[in-house]
């Protein structure tokens, strides 16, 4: 290879080089940089405040380094306190304020550390002493004064403007509110007249409730909350003293208690508070007097501690803050650690970075009228399905399921009785047989889901739940999340936080039961309110973030079911319905559509169905049919279940 070839190697061809003594010498190998053009910055602005006089003053915290510099240019348009504020992927957005009442939206670039006024995007009230939370698209701006507000804002990112949502006004008007959320949902807890109420706004139906079982543990406002994918947290505060109370408020149960170990330093409130996937910054606050204290918390462990490094360069109350990081957004980027070769020649640059999920669809096996290990790849942006032989699976055979990482996706058991564990590597194409992965017995007609981490594998003749750990490639039994009885030929969808199986046959029967599985517990209860339609097996699920849907099935029906995870209830969406009634088919797909694939009746399909959920309608698209007819196949996708966007490669590369 000459010295300027770029290209794609594996770890084995490097462990060959050194065992042939042609690797590198190591005196000629040094560690570089993180390289800064594919770097997601890894920092939190906290901005304005009432200090001596009111402020302007943006500071950056940088989070590797627990420091805090100013950054003058992307001070605010006008010197204010009392904001609310969030964040997009590439942006801040800091929104109106006082003293006095503002309506401004102050948008900061993340790119070049500015600010300015956004016009478009001002608040459609002017109010102080609100606040803000938001997931990637949207920023929702709630309460504040004066007077008392419920308003919801809805600030859009793509178009830079703003909104009142009426649907999501707070249950309850107040100010000196505090608000975080993750990418399905924000939640406003607390405010003024001293209450503990939490409410919470549904980003897909842009409605809000409140939640009685996520009320904070004592009544309080002027506070501060941030978070990250499984937990908000809501620190310091005013009751009629100051507090340095921290509430965590678990998402997937909406359930809130005290976690004492993570107190702020002091009590202290109107502080400002943001952060990125690991750990939460509160930032300045009063105790009576200004203070500039930079609180850490470490969501490992539930334990908060002050960082004198990463203090505000001037002490002060009543600001707001934002981050790229926080609310668990998606990173833009990820910071590349580079090795390079020292040499006088150009030298090729081994990089370990992350990339954007390749937006397609596996659908495997299955069988017509024996049993195949046929591998079909469905391309979403053209919507077209085309066979990859080296991705087979490593032998014929139906009623398997599947579920994915962001980087490989997992087909266990299958019929004929067999606990075989395929993994699908997405990047290069191919499936292998993973030994250590199997299920712990042969099980054909399970249902399986999962998240970025672990995929879960569900019944099949049998209650057992198994595990598989994408990390290590092992699968174990995990008695906890068993299903509530045995069951055989359902299905199984879920977001970052939970999964959903649904339906299936238990002799004599067929059912309607969903079952729930939460991932943080490892723990499976039944939901009754999200039971299907209609008792049915043999039927095939997908989803997005917010909502699951369950389609087809024995007897043969061409009915859809639509579960909303925020409220645990199904319900039929005839606009859905498969184009035909079918059963044996399989389902996958990414954030905006699912994808119902093959089936049986009167006889086998390669029809390809198209779920779209902004709209809950149906169509079939002729160009992504299977490229054979088949029923009882099994399918998956890295961008299925609300599996995130970016993701790190699989295998170092040549840059």
């Amino acid at each position: 290879m000459a010295a300027d070839t770029r290209g794609v190697f594996s770890l084995k061809t490097v462990r060959n080089n050194i065992l042939n003594d042609e690797g590198v010498p190591l005196q000629d190998v040094f560690v570089g940089k993180p390289d800064e053009s594919t770097a997601t910055p890894n920092t939190g602005y906290f901005g304005g405040g009432k200090g001596v006089p009111t402020l302007a003053t943006m500071d950056k915290v940088t989070y590797s380094t627990d420091t805090t510099a100013e950054v003058p240019g992307a001070a605010l348009s006008g010197a204010r306190a009392y904001m609310g504020a969030t964040s997009s992927s590439t942006a801040g957005y800091f929104g109106g304020g006082g003293p006095g009442t503002f309506s401004t939206m102050d948008k900061v670039t993340y790119s070049s550390d500015t600010t300015a006024a956004v016009p478009g995007a001002a608040l459609s009230a002017a109010r102080r002493l609100l606040a803000a939370t938001g997931n990637s698209t949207a920023g929702y701006f709630s309460g504040g004064t004066n007077p008392n507000y419920s308003t919801m804002d809805k600030t859009t990112y793509s178009s830079d403007t703003t909104a009142a949502v009426p649907g999501a006004a707070l249950s309850v008007a107040r100010n000196g509110l505090a608000a975080t959320g993750n990418s399905d949902a924000g939640y406003f807890g607390g405010g003024s007249y001293i209450f503990s109420t939490m409410d919470k706004t549904t980003y897909s139906s842009d409605t809000t409730a409140e939640v009685p079982g996520a009320a904070l543990s004592v009544a309080r406002y002027y506070f501060a909350a941030t978070g990250n994918s499984t937990a908000g947290y809501f620190g310091g505060g005013y009751t009629g003293s100051r507090v340095s109370t921290m509430d965590k408020l678990t998402y997937s149960t909406d359930t809130t208690a005290e976690v004492p170990g993570a107190a702020l330093s002091s009590a202290r409130n109107s502080a400002g508070a943001t952060g990125n996937s690991t750990d939460g910054y509160f930032g300045g606050g009063a105790i009576p007097g200004y203070v500039s204290t930079m609180d850490k918390l470490d969501y490992s462990t539930d334990t908060t501690a002050e960082v004198p490094g990463a203090a505000l360069n001037i002490a002060r109350q009543e600001l707001a803050a934002s981050s790229l990081l926080a609310n668990a957004l998606p990173a833009a980027a990820a910071e590349s650690v580079v090795r390079e070769q020292s040499s006088p020649t150009p030298t090729p640059q081994l990089s370990y970075r992350t990339g954007p999920v390749p937006g397609v669809g596996y659908f495997g096996g299955g069988v017509n009228p024996s049993n195949v290990s046929t591998m079909d790849k469905l391309t979403y942006s053209s919507e077209t399905t085309a066979e990859v032989p080296g991705a087979a699976l490593s032998s014929p055979r139906q009623q398997a399921a599947a579920t994915s990482s962001s980087t490989a996706g997992y087909f266990g058991g299958g019929y004929p009785a067999i606990s075989t564990m395929d993994k699908v590597t997405y990047s290069t194409d191919t499936t292998a047989e993973v030994p250590g992965a199997a299920l712990s017995s042969g099980t054909p007609y399970s249902g399986a889901t999962g998240n970025s981490t672990a995929g879960y594998f569900g019944g099949g003749g049998r209650a057992t739940m198994d595990k598989v750990t994408y990390s290590t490639d092992t699968t174990a039994e995990v008695p906890g999340a068993a299903l509530g009885f045995s069951r055989n030929a359902l299905a199984a969808t879920g977001n970052s936080t939970a999964g959903y199986f649904g339906g299936g046959y238990a002799a004599p029967n067929r059912i309607t039961t969903m079952d729930k599985l939460t991932y943080s517990t490892d723990t499976t209860v039944e939901v009754p309110g999200a039971a299907l339609s209609v008792a049915r097996n043999t039927l095939a699920a997908t989803g997005n973030s917010t909502a699951g849907y369950f389609g087809g099935g024995l007897p043969i029906v061409s009915t859809m079911d639509k579960v909303t995870y925020s409220t645990d209830t199904t319900a039929e969406v005839p606009g859905a319905a498969l184009s035909v009634g079918r059963y044996g088919l399989t389902a996958t797909g990414n954030s905006t559509a699912g994808y119902f694939g093959g089936g049986y009746y009167p006889n086998w399909h390669s029809t390809m169905d198209k779920v779209t959920y902004s709209t809950d309608t149906t169509a079939e698209v002729p160009g992504a049919a299977l490229s054979s007819p088949r029923n009882y196949l099994a399918a998956t996708s890295p961008l299925d279940n609300a599996l995130p966007t970016v993701a790190q490669l699989s295998s170092p590369v040549i840059v």
